[in-house]
């Protein structure tokens, strides 16, 4: 598949509406792909979409894996990218079941419906939430899967879902393992736009786990890198992390955003309602294995990426999609 002609390929995008996958429906159709967005809006946004003569909006839950079946088949589907879930972590602990039926059951659903429908390769967008506390500088895709948390659990097994379909089913699948995304159209309240957000109201912020690390890449990037890797050869079944390789804490994050939205005397609290139950400190990828199999590289460094967030939060209202939905 390396240099593939996207042109008149027709790709679905579950999860397409959401804030990776409206991302990589608006890289697919400008690479003249015919995108198929399929999604069930919980948490994505037509508004999200482009509008794009290449580009079909479906409303559908992926939870119904005959509705899947109908529309891939319809109209003609080669290529899968799940972005489908649920994923803002502090709320799993109160809706675990919502969280496994739009996590697991959804990627479940999309996998038979594309072993049905013969489409040529599945690439299931997993977390690095998988790997829980590595202790490590870099974590590559061979650490032990320790996962910390619910939401985690129920990304692993989605994630193992995709390898046991291809032993099984022979369905070409790939898992991309991505790190902390950040940049326009966040659909939950994440450490970057919620710093933003509480910036854009004063100089007194309250959040969680300020020493934790994390590698941020920008949503443009962690797209690309998806594409590539649906281009790449990879075998069926590899696993491959998507991220910058350099981490930040979240204290520094506060620092650069005040630096760029002009927020002088800033004061920072740790709000105790704020924290995880169970918190790992650092995450950032190795990834290695992405640069030798697609040679990409990030192109947008933290201080561009956050800038251009602001500019797009400013730009349309000072509101997130996810404040819209209060």
């Amino acid at each position: 598949m390396p240099g593939m002609n996207w042109s008149g390929a027709t790709v679905l995008v579950a999860g397409g509406a959401g804030f990776v996958g409206s991302m990589l429906v608006r890289i697919l159709s400008e690479f003249g792909a015919r995108v198929v967005s399929f999604d069930d809006y919980s948490t994505g946004s037509p508004a999200n979409l482009p509008e794009h003569p290449s580009v079909e909006i479906v409303e559908g839950d992926a939870r119904d894996a005959f509705q899947l079946v109908r529309v891939m088949r319809r109209s003609g589907v080669r290529f899968v990218f799940n972005c489908v879930g649920d994923t803002f972590v502090p709320e799993v602990y109160e809706f675990p079941q919502r969280f496994f039926e739009r996590n697991t059951l959804s990627a479940l659903n999309v996998l038979r419906a594309a072993t049905e429908t013969e489409v040529e390769r599945v690439l299931y967008v997993s977390s690095t939430e998988v790997y829980g506390e590595t202790g490590a500088e870099l974590t590559d895709e061979n650490w032990p899967l320790r996962p910390l948390n619910t939401y985690a659990v129920a990304k692993l097994a989605a994630d193992q879902l995709c390898h046991t379909y291809y032993l099984e089913h022979g369905l070409p699948t790939l898992v991309a393992r991505i790190f902390n995304c950040y940049g326009p159209r966040a659909t939950h309240p994440y450490v970057i736009p919620e710093i933003i957000c509480q910036l854009a109201r004063g100089s007194h912020l309250r959040l969680g786990n300020l020493d934790a690390e994390r590698d941020f890449t920008y949503v443009e990037d962690t797209a690309r890198a998806l594409v590539a890797l649906m281009e790449s050869n990879l075998a069926p079944g590899e696993v491959i992390n998507v991220g910058s390789g350099r981490a930040h804490s979240v204290m520094s994050l506060v620092d650069r955003l005040a630096t760029i939205m002009e927020i002088p005397d800033v004061r920072v609290e740790v709000d105790p309602s704020r924290l995880r139950r169970r918190d790992v400190h650092r995450f950032c990828a190795d990834n290695s294995k992405l640069r030798r199999v697609t040679a990409w590289e990030p192109r947008v460094p933290l201080d561009q990426g956050l800038t251009q967030t602001v500019e797009w939060f400013r730009e349309h209202d000072s509101r997130w999609p996810w404040m819209r939905q209060d």
